[in-house]
């Protein structure tokens, strides 16, 4: 295992490398999500549900559901890298305030991308659900 933190690092150093840590994190948890959502969407959308006879209705909420969630994604990736852009340069804060400004900032993403992932979740338990459901019945017949 590397150890990104060595003897030499002072505070500030340290906490650059947990804010870079955090962003290439949450830019893998974006991808895989995007990953997710256009595989649940062929999923819904493939013979084995259609020969189950899902109903059509949750199955439209799911696609719209997922649609929005997809959209809330891809805004949350194309913040990302602003955001990662944008904190590079706490390198060059000088002063205790512009480093303030730069902790508050990453606190506030990783609170609204904490509730993206929550969102993100509670769409695969519906997700899940729907599939048990279905796929129970399609299994069943």
């Amino acid at each position: 295992m590397d150890n990104p933190i060595q003897e030499h690092h002072d505070d500030d150093d340290i906490q650059k490398l947990n804010l870079e840590k955090d962003i290439n994190e949450w830019t893998k948890e974006v991808k895989f999500v995007e990953q997710e959502l256009v595989f649940f969407s062929k999923l819904l959308d493939s013979n084995l549900i259609r020969k189950a006879n899902a109903n059509e209705e949750d199955g439209s909420y799911i696609l719209k559901s997922i649609k929005h969630i997809t959209d809330k994604n891809a805004h949350f990736k194309l913040k990302l890298i602003e955001f990662k852009n944008k904190s590079e340069d706490i390198v060059e804060c000088e002063d205790v305030q512009c480093e303030t400004f730069f902790l508050n900032e990453h606190f506030s993403f990783k609170q609204k991308l904490i509730t993206h992932i929550n969102q993100v979740r509670t769409l695969k338990k519906i997700l899940f659900n729907f599939f048990e459901h279905n796929l129970n019945k399609e299994i069943l017949n």
